[in-house]
């Protein structure tokens, strides 16, 4: 079975993850198959030739491939050409990559999550997408910010836009403004009915679209929503757990409990003091990308 990778336990504290990744074509020197808990990430190959294997497709990949790895992708990466392959990784949350989804409006996010393979586009080595990329490595060896993030996603979503060729946002407006509103904390104690109020559709009409658009019941969004948060409130605030729970809209502390672990793989207590242990990681030798 593959290893499935959750935020936290690489990354916890971090608004993303960068890393310059050397693959070769031997199985010791690649990375093991796997999938994310929750998060998604981009890859960028700088150099050499290789493939991504997806479940049991394979994709090849040459410099100046970009993809977009989603979080149920069952993936392992093997170089082909005689120096193997060298790409950037830039993961990052889920739940970043959907709020910045919505606000932004942006087209087809999502039809990429349910496409069979991954999104993929190709880019100039020398162009703005590489030096984006470039950037955005180089300032994980510092400090790392959110506007580091949004910097790179304004930069290549548009790529992906052209080659998946859904320049339209088909989702209805009514449902991005409801499901952009619960990321407020009053809406997200209310929970559904509040979302239903918002949405002023029948529960019907709600669960359908969210199915389409979103991939998901508005129950699932909801809970998702508020575990998002309590996630933010554990690593910024000092609030009790009990509390925190509340504020989110849970019914008590052990049912809060019991789903932040399963979606986090820790107790909310143990979740909080991993992120306070986060550092910021070492430098990187970010002048040879290629």
């Amino acid at each position: 079975m593959p290893t499935v990778l959750r935020w936290v336990d690489f990354a916890y504290g971090l608004p993303y993850h960068a890393a310059l990744v050397p693959v070769s074509g031997g199985r010791r020197d690649r990375p093991e198959p796997h999938s994310h808990a929750d998060f998604h990430e981009f890859v960028f190959v700088t150099a050499g030739a290789g493939a991504q294997r997806v479940g049991e497709a394979e994709m090849p990949l040459r410099a100046g491939d970009v993809v977009l790895v989603r979080p149920h992708d069952r993936h392992e990466f093997a170089g082909t050409a005689a120096d193997g392959m060298r790409f950037i990784n830039i993961a990052f949350p889920s739940w970043r990559w959907r709020a910045f989804a919505d606000l932004a409006g942006l087209a087809g996010t999502a039809e990429w999550e349910r496409r069979d393979l991954p999104l993929a586009a190709r880019t100039d080595l020398d162009g703005p997408v590489a030096a984006e990329f470039a950037r955005v490595l180089a300032a994980y060896s510092g400090v790392p910010r959110v506007l580091d993030l949004v910097g790179l996603w304004t930069a290549v979503v548009p790529l992906l836009e052209r080659a998946d060729g859904t320049a339209v946002d088909r989702r209805p407006g009514w449902l991005v403004a409801a499901c952009v509103a619960m990321s407020r904390e009053e809406n997200l104690r209310d929970g559904l009915p509040r979302l239903l109020a918002m949405a002023a559709v029948s529960p019907g009409h709600l669960a359908r679209s969210m199915r389409t658009h979103y991939g998901c019941t508005p129950i699932a969004f909801v809970a998702g929503r508020r575990l998002e948060h309590a996630a933010l409130l554990l690593t910024t605030t000092t609030e009790g757990i009990g509390r925190i729970a509340q504020r989110c809209g849970f019914s008590g502390q052990s049912y809060f409990g019991r789903l932040f672990h399963q979606k986090y793989g820790l107790a909310p207590r143990d979740y909080r003091e991993a992120t306070r242990r986060a550092v910021v990681p070492a430098a990187l030798d970010t002048p040879h990308i290629k």
